[in-house]
């Protein structure tokens, strides 16, 4: 014990002045889909038939996707469209069904934000009327 406290101001003075605030954390070679970043992304998960937490991840999205639509408006249509659901509803089914067909007829967009994608897809089947 006797020794430490000795080393203690030797430890002190090789600390860095200024250690850092942040420090970077390796990258994954591979991130997980599961993130739903990109369109690709949401097309990997939304696109899964079998594994039950791949579709629960997706239909989960699509919730909340939902939900941002339903209680915002975009300030820039052009690049975030808003789409306006029929009045007896959209289930999350059909939003997913209505996502893949368009992802599938939009391949070059598939590196953009997923967000982007989704309102791009449901307005262009669920567009919004003038002053709605």
């Amino acid at each position: 014990m006797k020794r430490l406290i000795a080393l203690t101001p030797l430890l002190i003075a090789a600390a860095p002045a200024n250690p850092p605030v942040v420090i970077e954390g390796r990258q994954a070679a591979e991130a997980s889909p599961l993130l739903l970043n990109s369109i690709a992304e949401l097309r990997t998960v939304c696109g899964e038939r079998q594994d039950v937490a791949m579709q629960l991840a997706c239909v989960s999205w699509l919730n909340g996707a939902s939900q941002i639509n339903a209680r915002f408006r975009s300030l820039s249509p052009q690049l975030l469209p808003d789409f306006c659901p029929p009045a007896e509803g959209l289930p999350l089914g059909r939003q997913r069904d209505v996502l893949l067909a368009w992802l599938a007829a939009n391949p070059k967009e598939r590196l953009d934000p997923s967000l982007v994608g989704y309102r791009k897809a449901m307005a262009a089947s669920f567009p919004c009327r003038a002053g709605a």
